[in-house]
């Protein structure tokens, strides 16, 4: 028997103080804010919580409908299932999951990225969704050494590149991701995935792919993609990497001001050539961003920049205070476009 499904991505919602659409059961939540951190599954939904300042932002993902397809009987019609294994969190519904972890500070956190890291995609993998299109990457003190004398972000690049190469993961199939810094130690790293649809990935012209970075960047260069596309029948989406004033694989602009400049030109740079692929986001909009700002006195410039530049719904726009990825940067964009065909 021929019938229809609906073809779906995972999307995020933002609201401060309370988590209002928790009510609407979203596939996951989670809590940006607080002392404690962790990862729990309750009432088919996983909850994670990251250490930060008030006011607590929450953000909770749910499906969206992107296409519809024609399948052969009903397999593709998959209830909610959600469950906690090995520490890892996760939460299915038809073609979409959501999966997490949490790992507590280490001296040296290689080992444990990766081990945690290799049973995320291989929790993925066996529920049935091989095709990771975003991931997210939180650790504390990102910017500062560990015990070896290693900067804790390189530290934590070689146990993910070391966890890609184990599982065989090509460098072209990488997704997108952002790697943000946290005010307490640990590691939190959350992904989304699809049952059958595989993302495209899209690199920056204006920039070298970061899996190609030189070794003065560290032992292993970070593993993601500059964006990832979803397609589908009706909507396409992009999921914007965090991105930030970067020109080939160079750090540029020594002011808030400059850093600024180049993060919105680099991000214009990403939208045209993932147009020329996908002609339909030349008519798209930012559905929600999230900025990463190092300074609380930058917050004001940054958040009036980046609205003036690329507008999206209201309160779909949260920033946080939090460390970047290299300690001369300033301020980290990420996003999410959407393209109604």
């Amino acid at each position: 028997m021929t019938s229809s499904f609906k073809r779906r991505v995972l999307v995020p919602h933002y609201a401060r103080g309370t988590p209002v659409e928790t009510a609407h059961n979203p596939l996951a939540c989670v809590r940006y804010g607080g002392d404690e951190a962790g990862v729990e599954v309750a009432q088919g939904c996983v909850f994670m919580t990251l250490p930060g300042p008030s006011p607590v932002l929450y953000e909770t993902w749910h499906p969206m409908q992107i296409g519809e397809q024609q399948a052969e009987g009903t397999a593709s019609i998959i209830p909610r299932m959600a469950g906690k294994e090995s520490g890892i969190g996760w939460s299915c519904e038809g073609d979409v999951l959501f999966a997490a972890f949490w790992v507590q500070d280490q001296p040296e956190l290689c080992d444990a990225v990766q081990t945690h890291y290799e049973r995320l995609i291989t929790l993925s993998r066996q529920k049935g969704f091989p095709h990771i299109y975003r991931m997210w990457n939180y650790l504390g003190a990102i910017n500062q050494d560990n015990e070896y004398g290693e900067e804790r972000y390189r530290d934590f690049c070689r146990g993910r590149a070391q966890a890609f190469d184990a599982l065989g993961v090509e460098l072209t199939a990488l997704p997108a991701a952002t790697g943000i810094g946290l005010p307490a130690g640990g590691v939190a790293v959350y992904l989304i995935a699809h049952r059958v649809m595989q993302g495209v990935n899209v690199e920056n012209p204006s920039q070298l792919p970061a899996y190609h970075y030189p070794p003065r960047y560290g032992r292993r260069s970070p593993s993601f993609a500059r964006a990832t596309v979803m397609e589908g029948e009706s909507q396409t989406v992009l999921y914007l990497s965090g991105t930030a004033s970067i020109r080939g694989h160079e750090s540029v602009g020594h002011t808030l001001d400059e850093q600024l400049a180049i993060t919105i030109e680099t991000i214009h740079s990403l939208r045209a050539a993932a147009e020329k692929r996908f002609p339909c986001l030349q008519a798209g909009r930012f559905e929600s961003i999230k900025l990463y700002v190092r300074h609380p006195k930058d917050v004001s410039a940054v958040q009036a920049a980046i609205e003036r530049a690329f507008p999206c719904p209201a309160g779909q726009a949260p920033l946080l205070v939090a460390d970047i990825c290299r300690a001369e940067l300033l301020v980290e964009v990420e996003g999410i476009l959407l393209a109604r065909h």
